[in-house]
């Protein structure tokens, strides 16, 4: 480590060092006093009011365009989890009904049957 009459920029630490303390020194005694509380009292409500006002206009700016809100899009979103979660358990009660229980023998299923092939492969269309 260099020492400190050596080192070029031992002045600039030393001036930012104490800059910085000037600036939380002074930071501490506006940050203390009662103005600047009711100022940033003052400031929080007027950004509450704001949002509350954006909220209420992009709402019925939705509305007339017939389009949903966020709150109702949330609120289909956890009704369709709730059908799922519905549909998962009634998937499973039928799964666990269609297994043969033991000593039972499975039903063999039919052989699926497919459906007409109408298009030919290239190789067997005539060439022109």
């Amino acid at each position: 480590m260099p020492d400190k009459e050596n080192d070029p920029l031992a002045v600039w630490r030393d001036l930012l060092s104490q800059w910085e303390q000037n600036v939380n020194a002074i930071a501490n005694r506006t940050m203390g006093s009662d103005e600047y509380s009711s100022s940033m009292n003052g400031a929080m409500t007027a950004t509450l009011k704001l949002q509350e006002t954006m909220r209420q206009f992009m709402a019925t700016y939705l509305a007339s365009a017939n389009l949903p809100s966020r709150t109702e899009v949330l609120a289909i979103a956890e009704r369709l989890g709730g059908v799922e979660t519905r549909l998962d358990r009634m998937t499973a009660l039928l799964e666990r009904l269609a297994m043969p229980r033991s000593g039972e023998a499975a039903a063999p299923e039919p052989p699926r049957q497919r459906p007409p092939r109408t298009k030919k492969p290239p190789s067997a269309e005539p060439v022109a």
